[in-house]
């Protein structure tokens, strides 16, 4: 039996020699905080990197989707449509917002909300929402044109958590797109977030938002916000991020490629495109029911671990235990069967072979 455990995830952020020119920096300007010269390059990094027009910068991805909806969605209304099947950390989202997260069902194929599941279930709220959190399903990319056109015809505020997805987005809008920059991130600083978004006044907006209001040159607080900002430390950790972005995204893609290769002759499912079209920090197979628990026994025997990271679903939390839903039928029949494999740079081939050998 083997005695290494293999790890789940690993995450590496800059080393201190690709830190130093940064840091240097910092130190000559002596600027360490308030929107300062390496805040804005990452910020035009991040810019190019996606394609969107204006970012704002927040001290996590959390924050990023409580300013969008608090900017976003419509005033005097409670719920916010999202789905169960998410990280929890949605769900929280909303509630900073001032909202009611309403909990929807998923599409079994990608894992994510719909505009027909959204449509099915506006006849059952008993009043109109005040927004939908379109969640990215493990750094998938959403389908923005499909979204724009619910909103357009339903004048439903769309927002996107696209927390894994920085590195798979094309063709970001005038709906927000948050994302994160966690060290669990392909981009990651430690701890940041961003909102993506092609509408000037709504990056204004959160940007003020993340540091008390301040609209302009004055010391004036123009709109109610708070302290959501990075210091220039995070963004220099995010400027040598985006320095070795191209290495890391290959080793990524190889990674991936490895694991896909493996799992041509076993009987388990993987998202659409991933490996190929886009990739993440994370790797997950979907198993049939019935060889669900056979297949966790044998992963645990093998001392690897593995993780369900969305849990069962929002609804088996607690804190929203009570929150209003529809149907999860879904959610809860494939919740249980979504498992992170290992996925980092320290894993070797015989270690790709024995997670391998698990699977059914």
């Amino acid at each position: 039996m083997p005695s290494e455990t293999i790890k789940v995830l690993i995450p590496r952020l800059p080393s201190t020699d690709a830190l130093l020119p940064y840091l240097n920096r910092i130190d000559s300007a002596r600027i360490y905080s308030n929107y300062g010269p390496l805040h804005h390059e990452f910020s035009a990094r991040l810019s190019q990197l996606t394609g969107a027009p204006g970012i704002t910068i927040t001290c996590n991805g959390t924050s990023a989707i409580e300013l969008a909806l608090r900017v976003r969605a419509k005033s005097g209304r409670r719920y916010c449509l999202m789905p169960a099947f998410t990280f929890i950390a949605s769900a929280h989202a909303v509630c900073n917002a001032g909202l009611t997260p309403f909990l929807l069902d998923v599409s079994e194929q990608h894992m994510m909300l719909t505009p027909e599941i959204v449509e099915a279930a506006l006849p059952q709220l008993d009043e109109p929402p005040a927004a939908v959190l379109v969640v990215s399903a493990f750094g998938a990319p959403p389908d923005f044109s499909r979204w724009k056109a619910f909103e357009a015809k339903h004048g439903i505020p769309v927002v996107f958590d696209a927390a894994a997805a920085v590195t798979a987005l094309d063709g970001v809008g005038e709906q927000p797109v948050c994302v994160s920059l966690h060290a669990t991130k392909v981009v990651g600083i430690g701890e940041g977030g961003a909102i993506l978004c092609s509408d000037r006044d709504l990056i204004e907006r959160t940007t003020a938002m993340t540091g008390f209001g301040f609209l302009g040159a004055e010391r004036v607080s123009a709109i109610q916000g708070g302290n959501y900002r990075i210091s220039e430390y995070a963004a220099a950790v995010g400027m040598a991020v985006m320095d070795g972005l191209p290495a890391r995204l290959e080793a990524l893609r190889k990674l991936s490629r490895a694991y896909l290769e493996r799992l041509k002759t076993k009987d388990v499912r993987v998202q659409r495109g991933v490996g190929d079209e886009w990739v993440t920090m994370t790797f997950n197979v979907v198993v049939r029911p019935e060889a669900l628990q056979a297949t966790l026994e044998r992963l645990d025997a093998q001392h690897i671990e593995w993780r369900r990271w969305w849990g069962l679903g929002c609804h088996r939390h607690p804190a929203f235990a009570d929150a209003p839903r529809c149907n999860l039928t879904t959610t809860d029949a494939l919740a249980p069967r979504v498992i992170g494999l290992p996925f980092h740079d320290r894993l070797s081939e015989q270690d790709l072979d024995r997670i391998a050998d698990c699977l059914p």
